[in-house]
């Protein structure tokens, strides 16, 4: 009887610590997922800053560095180190935008280079 009452408290210790595994891998995936995303959504709302301030015919620039001051902020809250360089070129009516994104926390890093290509038509 004794060794039956040990085997099955090893059992039910050895599903405690299975179960709890389980839970902390669940939680890292969730951070990497939602760290994923925030770089995500930095990458398309400075895509879309640049795409409204030619469509408003406004600068691009005074726009970008509004955002960025903006999600540097916003970003800096929830733990993360964003950096984003840029450089903008007119010629006529095209516009191209040069980006350089970075998003880093304190175990993941991201970096993205994009070029954003507009003409804009009046």
């Amino acid at each position: 009887m004794k060794g039956q009452i040990f085997i099955i408290t090893s059992v039910l210790i050895l599903l405690a610590l299975l179960l709890t595994s389980i839970t902390i891998k669940t939680s890292n995936i969730r951070k990497d997922e939602v760290f994923y995303e925030s770089f995500s959504n930095l990458e398309n709302e400075l895509i879309r800053t640049v795409d409204i301030a030619l469509i408003n015919k406004e600068s691009a620039y005074f726009r970008l560095n509004d955002f960025i001051d903006f999600s540097t902020n916003f970003l800096k809250k929830k733990g993360y180190t964003e950096n984003v360089a840029y450089s903008i070129s007119s010629i006529g009516l095209n516009t191209v935008v040069y980006l350089n994104i970075s998003l880093s926390s304190s175990n993941s890093y991201l970096l993205e280079n994009l070029i954003i290509n507009r003409t804009v038509y009046t």
